[in-house]
């Protein structure tokens, strides 16, 4: 088979009412901006739309008491009371992170994105930092019951719990985790290496020169390139969390749209002919810095 030159982004202009209040930081308009951009940028794009998880899916990471609470009641704490319209988009993001798995594991793309994907707070039976189900849990299960071997590289400015949480018993998933110290969740202090689980806390720099944070972001793509190439991975997933831009209010990182490029055009090169799975994970400047963040975490994987 030839090599895959395209880039599959699974997409759908209702991403857009994933808003929980007109005044939270999560705002749906975020992936649409995202999505235009990296259109804009990048060429041999492959759009697909996205699904509904199947509750079994569901089920893989979480409770089914939980799946009941948001699939039936439509309730979760991340929003106030009943809200079946977002229930639903919680459900599709899942099932869009899932039809990007599949264009990866049935070998048409090595990239493979999808902007609303790596939810990495949710727990096994609450949501959590405004993550309502654990799609990149779920997807590194699905790949390593059919024998993968998964390894998450989460650039986001908060700490995956989540991911950590729900895969720390899976032998064949590695997770890494580079964000800064000391804000939410407050977990990512230590790495696991018996259960491949590595974090790399960063101490937020309140200079005003980014090249610093640039350049501690791509050393933490380095290390996690090498592990990832010990442990044998032959899937690389990316929570490509805008939040760390220099801009952004919910961090004190400095990272900028060029290093991101420069840390995503690393991995790729560390990993020419593996597929790899992009999901947008968080970002608070939904008009700016965060589609920036995203297409330059795109392109910089080679579309």
């Amino acid at each position: 088979m030839s090599k895959p030159i395209t880039t599959v982004i699974v997409h759908d202009d209702s991403y857009a009412n994933w808003v929980f209040d007109p005044t939270h930081p999560t705002q749906g308009r975020r992936f649409i901006n995202g999505f235009n951009s990296i259109q804009q940028s990048c060429y041999n794009l492959d759009v697909r739309s996205p699904r509904l998880a199947e509750r079994a899916e569901l089920e893989l990471v979480h409770s089914a008491g939980y799946v009941d609470q948001v699939l039936k009641d439509n309730r979760c704490d991340e929003w106030r009371g009943s809200r079946p319209d977002l229930a639903l988009l919680a459900q599709t993001f899942v099932g869009g992170t899932l039809v990007a798995l599949d264009a990866l594991l049935d070998g048409e793309t090595l990239t493979a994105v999808h902007l609303p994907g790596a939810k990495h707070h949710a727990q096994y039976d609450q949501s959590s930092g405004f993550c309502v189900f654990a799609d990149f849990a779920i997807a590194a299960h699905i790949a390593t019951s059919l024998g993968r071997k998964v390894a998450i590289f989460d650039l986001d400015a908060h700490h995956g719990d989540g991911t950590e949480n729900l895969c720390a018993d899976n032998p064949n998933i590695l997770t890494f985790s580079v964000h800064e110290n000391g804000i939410f969740p407050g977990t990512g202090k230590k790495s696991n290496p018996e259960k491949h689980i590595y974090n790399k806390p960063l101490d937020p720099d309140f200079g005003d020169d980014v090249f610093t944070d640039d350049f501690r972001l791509h050393s933490a793509g380095v290390e996690f390139a090498n592990l990832a190439i010990e442990f044998g991975a032959d899937i690389i997933f990316v929570a490509a969390g805008a939040d760390g831009h220099y801009s952004d209010p919910l961090s004190n990182l400095r990272f900028s749209p060029g290093g991101v490029y420069k840390t995503m055009g690393g991995l790729r090169n560390s990993f020419p002919t593996t597929p790899i799975l992009v999901g947008g994970a968080g970002g608070y400047q939904p008009d700016g810095g965060t589609p920036e963040m995203w297409q330059n975490a795109v392109s910089g994987l080679g579309a």
